[in-house]
């Protein structure tokens, strides 16, 4: 059908990031002088040209490779031309449009072309001015690459602030903060078993933004991320989860590729310090900051530059210990109750964590195990203060600064899980499985494992999910005692016994079974350690 009323504006309005498309063609001025009668729906329109070639005959396939604009005059054409089977080819090369200028070769629009274009779907664009077909061609394709020039060079400026992150070492919040930016909206890290990582936004956040994220991310992964961007963080084999942008995030370069150099840049820091940054109290907390992130490969050194700093760690016992600040606390004040609650026991080497809570940890030097005694109850008091909250935590004794980040690292992991919070002091070692969940939370194995074992169970509503996992829970703290366990989840054991079998059901496992429990056991406290 001729598009009746259809007006044409005295400028091109091309976006510098898109493909030219008939509609944008039948702006430029090399075309209005032509006066263009338009024979198309307006969907047509919207068609994207990938180049212009000027075709005389009715051979297209010989000729063209797809997404062209086809120019011509007809002059090759026969009065009995089968414009059926030469619109058939242009659709099935996808063609952009056929653009035919009356003269005269073809005085008129033959009748069996506009019948044929239309049942195609093929926009038709009747010329009735003569107009020099080189000049829509030059102009089409000087935009063409000009467009592709421009993406060209927006790629080579993503790829080379990237790189220069990577090479400078920069923070996944730099990362995550440049890549929002230019994106111009939020990006998500999340691990691979949909947990939230970080985030960054140049854009204010919806309040239900993080809403069951677990949950629609990964539904979403399993549509395949139709409706969001989505780029797997991975770097030397090893998969740390996606990062993700919505559907509406855009850059002259592509967003994907913007996402993809970010990722990059992630994957380089998260493989090279995976713990939070440290804040800078003081020379102390650049100590613990080269020991925990392997700053200083020779011992030797590191074991100068603590005694240097006042701090001898040769020949001493050495324990870790980690305890969570009351907000707003300052943490020079709290670190000066420590030290002074240490008095002459011991030497204190204390830093600071900003994530995923404020908390103070360090490492105590101590001469023998009654010295630690004594250390124990001083440092005790401290716990019931208002500077901190809930207990101290203490890592195992060991010696020299080789085993040091061991004992600190089992200090602060058994703080962040919030082991036996009613306690005033909680010696971590004692929980091996709680510790070693946590110490493997950034494997991909580890994170996909609640996913694995509890399969049928997470993909449940909330209300029986939990109701699931309650039980479940109570019975693998008391396996060999299924009262003691039904007692514990506040059910008879009638009906206890009923929701054991269910769960048997809906897993499709053996609860009796030795290897059941155990990986049972291991995916539970990885889901529960993952949902703090």
């Amino acid at each position: 059908m001729t598009l009746v009323g259809f007006k044409l504006p005295n400028r091109t309005e091309c976006p510098p990031t898109a493909i030219l498309t008939v509609e944008q063609l039948l702006q430029l001025p090399c075309v209005l002088v032509g006066s263009p009668q338009v024979i198309a729906d307006a969907a047509s329109l919207k068609r994207h040209i990938g180049w212009a070639h000027v075709l005389e005959n009715l051979n297209p396939g010989s000729y063209l490779r797809g997404q062209e604009l086809v120019l011509t005059t007809g002059i090759g054409w026969a009065l009995d031309a089968n414009f059926e089977q030469f619109t058939a080819e242009l659709a099935e090369l996808h063609a952009a449009g056929l653009v035919l200028e009356l003269g005269a070769p073809c005085p008129s629009v033959p009748p069996a072309l506009v019948q044929a274009c239309r049942k195609r779907g093929l926009p038709l664009i009747v010329l009735h001015e003569p107009v020099a077909f080189v000049e829509i061609t030059e102009t089409l394709h000087q935009m063409l690459f000009s467009s592709q020039t421009r993406q060209i060079e927006a790629g080579g400026e993503v790829t080379e602030h990237f790189t220069q992150l990577m090479q400078q070492g920069a923070p996944a919040e730099t990362i995550l903060l440049d890549c929002a930016r230019m994106l111009g909206e939020p990006v998500v890290l999340e691990d691979t078993g949909y947990n939230l990582l970080r985030y960054a936004s140049a854009v204010k956040l919806p309040s239900n933004f993080f809403d069951q994220w677990q949950d629609r991310s990964r539904v979403m992964h399993r549509a395949g991320n139709i409706e969001r961007q989505a780029i797997p963080v991975r770097i030397h084999g090893k998969d740390f989860g996606s990062l993700i942008a919505p559907k509406t995030a855009a850059h002259p370069a592509g967003p994907l590729h913007v996402l993809t150099m970010a990722a990059i840049a992630l994957g380089a820091e998260l493989l090279r310090k995976r713990r939070a940054q440290l804040w800078k109290i003081d020379t102390a907390c650049e100590l613990l900051d080269d020991l925990l992130n392997h700053r200083e490969a020779d011992t030797n050194l590191l074991h100068g530059k603590f005694d240097a700093a006042g701090f001898p760690m040769r020949n001493k016992a050495l324990r870790g210990f980690a305890i969570n600040l009351a907000p707003p606390i300052e943490p020079r004040e709290a670190a000066r109750a420590i030290e002074k609650a240490a008095g002459s026991k011991a030497s204190v080497v204390i830093g600071a964590l900003h994530s995923p809570k404020p908390k103070l940890f360090g490492i105590l030097s101590i001469n023998d195990s009654d010295t630690d005694k004594v250390l124990a109850k001083n440092l005790q008091r401290i716990t019931q203060s208002d500077l901190f909250i809930g207990p101290l935590y203490l890592g195992e004794i060991v010696s020299g600064l080789a085993s040091a980040q061991f004992t600190i690292s089992q200090a602060i992991d058994g703080c962040e899980l919030g082991l036996e919070a009613e306690k005033t002091i909680v010696h971590a070692g004692t929980y091996p499985l709680a510790l070693l969940t946590h110490e493997l939370r950034d494997e991909p194995a580890m994170q996909r494992l609640p996913q694995h074992a509890f399969a049928a169970i997470l993909t449940l509503d909330d209300k029986h999910r939990s109701e699931h996992l309650r039980v479940l829970e109570a019975y693998l703290s008391s396996p060999t005692n299924r009262s003691q366990a039904a007692t514990r989840c506040h059910l008879s054991r009638t009906v206890f016994y009923q929701r054991l079998a269910a769960l048997e059901t809906i897993l499709g496992m053996d609860l009796n079974d030795a290897k059941t429990l155990t990986l049972l056991t291991l995916a539970l406290t990885v889901y529960r350690q993952s949902q703090m």
